[in-house]
């Protein structure tokens, strides 16, 4: 059937192209002959990089390895199971070509395809066409000979993952890969095709190798939290989400900063945190280890404050050790204590941020007096206009008010000024 499939599409190239399509292969525009065909024949493509998570999953559900699911893509059991995945996809109201294509009722681009038959752009198409035009062939018999550009013979499955790479970035109705299965498609580019790394820059217009291995490893942070926090791996629709995503990408960024057993233990409580999450998930942002610490000294201090309320410190211990952290860290990896630990890590580190501030507010007080007196000595009260002379008056009654308050609670104040010629 393979053969007949690619034999098909060859003298459809050769005899009855229907015009041209260009798309970037290889680093340039190839003109395509574009090709009308029964809506049967090209075969959804296991490799797509919208289902990458969601195929994994599938897989290790039903127990079938990915070699064999890749081996006999053209076999009915293995197409039904993507045209599933696929026309969930197209109804995904965030990239609606379902509901495009039922209003319209007509094809407006072309599918793109490899020789052999296999999509690699247009697979939710594909199946949004296929799904209805089999509940309704009359108003879609426009779909029962679908439009396809057609990749010339030599190409690899290196050029398919780069052109498929590049067309994503189009908008109009694509739906965006989620966060997990874009980082799967790379680490696959880069892993198993070992594409040229200037072409998987380009294609994910990434600026330098920096950006690529970073990305990386927020992956495989997530796939740490999976694994050995959740123990499911591979169960990448558990933090598909954009709000998981910027949680793994912030925590990435912070754990760098962490060395040894105080990383670790940061490590699991940022597990937690993104555990317990909830309608919380946004605010987590604003703080540590999503963000910078505030103060820079509020994670030690946030963890020994934990082991004293779990019981892991004794009343000898002043500061967080290694070895408590380690502790910290053997509790923090169980997920029924997740909401308990990650409640108060979040409080600890408010408090740590209200009482720093609070020190640090005389400081500021005093700085911002200073400044606020240079100006003064350099401005001339005859060049403001009244209502400036009346908004600073005002402030400065204001600070008068609190000067003798501040002076006058003081029993070592210094003398209140004469002003200049006063006996």
């Amino acid at each position: 059937m393979t053969d007949s499939r690619e034999a098909q599409i060859t003298q459809a190239c050769e005899t009855a192209a229907e015009g041209t399509q260009f798309v970037l292969f290889r680093g340039g525009y190839r003109e395509l002959p574009v090709v009308r065909l029964p809506l049967e024949l090209p075969l959804y493509r296991p490799e797509n990089g919208r289902i990458i998570s969601e195929l994994q999953a599938l897989l290790a559900r039903k127990g079938w390895t990915g070699e064999a699911f890749r081996r006999d893509v053209a076999a009915d059991w293995v197409q039904g199971e993507l045209h599933a995945l696929l026309l969930e996809l197209a109804r995904d109201a965030r990239g609606p070509i379902y509901q495009e294509l039922a209003a319209q009722a007509q094809q407006t681009e072309p599918l793109l395809i490899t020789r052999s038959g296999l999509v690699v752009n247009g697979n939710r198409r594909l199946a949004a066409m296929r799904a209805l035009h089999a509940e309704d062939p009359r108003r879609y018999a426009g779909f029962a000979r679908l439009r396809a550009a057609v990749l010339p013979p030599e190409t690899t499955d290196a050029d398919i993952e780069y052109v498929e790479s590049a067309l994503q970035l189009a908008p109009e109705t694509k739906l965006a890969y989620s966060w997990t299965n874009r980082r799967l498609k790379l680490r696959r580019q880069r892993d198993e095709l070992d594409l040229p790394l200037d072409a998987i820059l380009e294609s994910y217009r990434l600026p330098d190798q920096a950006a690529l291995e970073v990305e990386l490893e927020e992956l495989a942070l997530a796939e740490r939290y999976l694994a050995d926090y959740l123990g499911r791996p591979g169960a990448y629709a558990e933090i598909a989400d954009d709000e998981a995503g910027e949680l793994f990408v912030a925590l990435t960024q912070r754990l760098k900063a962490l060395k040894g057993p105080l990383r670790e233990a940061w490590l699991w409580a940022g597990f937690a945190m993104i555990h317990t999450r909830g309608e919380a998930g946004q605010k987590l942002l604003n703080g540590f280890p999503f963000a910078e610490p505030q103060p820079e000294w509020a994670p030690p201090q946030a963890l020994f404050e934990l082991a004293q309320a779990e019981g892991l410190a004794d009343s000898s211990q002043a500061e967080l050790t290694p070895e408590l952290s380690q502790r910290l860290a053997d509790l923090l990896c169980q997920p029924e204590v997740a909401e308990r630990c990650a409640q108060q890590l979040a409080d600890s580190l408010d408090q740590i941020r209200i009482d720093a501030n609070r020190q640090a507010m005389p400081e500021k007080l005093l700085k911002n007096l200073q400044q606020a007196r240079k100006f003064a000595e350099r401005l001339e009260p005859e060049r403001l206009s009244p209502r400036q002379k009346a908004r600073i008056g005002s402030e400065l009654a204001a600070v008068q008010y609190h000067s003798r308050r501040f002076l006058e609670a003081q029993a070592d104040a210094p003398p209140r000024s004469r002003p200049c010629g006063a006996s």
